[in-house]
């Protein structure tokens, strides 16, 4: 289990500029989180891969600057909207294939959405089969007020779609949606493939791990019984810690796990 960063992380700061910085903390795996339409461009790309080859470093995924607007996009009622919105999401898959990332990070349906569960699966499905003709996996994050907070349709997702099921497991999504892990792990079973990790306490709920009361040593022997091998991806907010130093502490306290038995 390799641990790395993304550039969210020094958000909003231009993505260049984030990805420098994660780079010279000493970060060999990185997320990169596009925030607008002409950071997708193939130069723009290209540049960025620049940077990470430059420091021996392996992008592992990519993150839509569009999230917020999957459900309109991609899960309403208007089926031209979303076959329109196939055409455009090809621009992430050339940008993460570029980059050599294999995952993109998918929030998706919304809470409440209109399309019965089967239908918002198949738009995944879609989704992820045209992301594979690139070489990308979509991978659908458990985030709070989308419908993947909810324990039942991410077990429809993996029993419907089988080996194309596949997920993003994020700690602070977890406790905002008040789940244990261990319930939204095992929901996702073995198809995790990529994890977001912090820390929290009763007062703040996304902190650098090791300043918080998350028990690591749970989720790396969950993550274990998985035979999960990805990247534990640093991903916090920029009013959660105070400097690059902070995201290398928490690097050396979530090393000292990743040898345990």
């Amino acid at each position: 289990m390799e641990i790395g960063a993304s550039t969210s992380n020094f958000y909003p700061a231009p993505v260049e500029t984030a990805l420098d910085t994660v780079l010279a903390a000493g970060f060999s795996t990185v997320e990169i989180f596009l925030n607008a339409p002409s950071e997708r461009e193939p130069a723009f790309v290209d540049e960025l891969r620049r940077r990470a080859d430059g420091a021996g470093a392996v992008v592992c995924a990519l993150h839509p600057y569009s999230s917020f607007m999957e459900p309109y996009f991609l899960f309403s009622l208007y089926e031209r909207r979303f076959t329109d919105m196939l055409e455009d999401y090809k621009h992430y898959f050339e940008a993460a294939a570029r980059l050599g990332a294999r995952y993109l990070v998918l929030h998706g349906d919304k809470v409440g959405g209109k399309l019965p569960v089967e239908r918002s699966l198949e738009r995944y499905e879609r989704l992820y089969d045209l992301g594979a003709t690139f070489g990308v996996r979509v991978a659908q994050e458990n985030v709070v007020r989308y419908r993947s907070e909810e324990l039942t349709y991410l077990r429809a997702l993996r029993q419907q779609l089988g080996d194309k099921a596949a997920f993003v497991l994020d700690i602070k999504q977890t406790v905002r949606c008040s789940l244990p892990i261990e319930e939204v792990a095992d929901a996702m079973g073995d198809r995790i493939v990529h994890v977001h990790v912090s820390d929290h306490t009763a007062a703040r709920d996304c902190l650098p791990p090791g300043t918080g009361a998350f028990d690591y040593g749970r989720l790396f022997s969950l993550l274990r019984q998985r035979q999960y091998d990805g990247a534990l991806i640093l991903e916090l907010y920029r009013d959660g810690f105070d400097s690059a130093e902070d995201l290398i502490q928490a690097a050396e306290f979530l090393k000292k796990y990743q040898n345990m038995v």
